[in-house]
């Protein structure tokens, strides 16, 4: 017997989307990603002192959802998708969604890192759910047949070209723009 499952969307990709820090703006940011061929992980949203990159598991067009204006503070419209096959082989994973005390009753504090806080008793509640968010441990490396850049504008997309004389280590840049509009 068939059973027909809800469809729910789910991308061939994973995304990471970086934001202006110190004295770099998020293009400034991309662009030392795409020269590295490297997301570095961070600790800043991670439990337990770890370091590791943060990726969303939605398709290119439900990222608007992501990008508005009251999340610049997180992240910007330029970022990297990858392959979701060869993120799950460096070790990404889907994050565990709980209430961080169930969690550490669970896991060891080296585990942490995967765990999302959410709590349903605050007003408003706590709830990052809808970002489907994956994590990897550490940095992940990129590889430029299996990634393409993700930027603001067509503007944004001719910079990127003129910053790696026409040839940037990506298999395509795309302005998010011109798919669910201004971001």
């Amino acid at each position: 017997m068939k059973r027909d499952y809800p469809k729910i969307s789910s991308a061939p990709t994973l995304a990471h989307f970086t934001r202006a820090s110190g004295k770099s703006s998020a293009i400034d940011n991309l662009i030392r990603i795409l020269t590295d061929n490297e997301v570095r992980g961070a600790s800043r949203m991670l439990q337990g002192g770890r370091r590791g990159v943060c990726l969303f598991d939605a398709p290119l067009t439900e990222l608007g959802h992501l990008l508005t204006p009251r999340n610049r503070r997180r992240y910007e419209p330029f970022g990297v998708a990858v392959d979701k096959r060869y993120a799950f082989a460096m070790g990404a994973r889907p994050v565990i969604y709980m209430p961080s005390a169930e969690a550490a009753g669970i896991l060891g504090t080296d585990e942490m890192w995967r765990v999302v806080s959410i709590d349903m008793k605050r007003n408003p509640p706590v709830d990052w759910t809808f970002e489907r968010e994956w994590r990897l441990l550490g940095d992940l490396p990129l590889k430029p047949a299996l990634s393409v850049a993700l930027v603001k504008s067509w503007r944004d997309v001719e910079e990127i070209y003129d910053r790696f004389d026409g040839k940037p280590p990506c298999a395509g840049v795309i302005p998010l723009e011109e798919i669910f509009g201004t971001p």
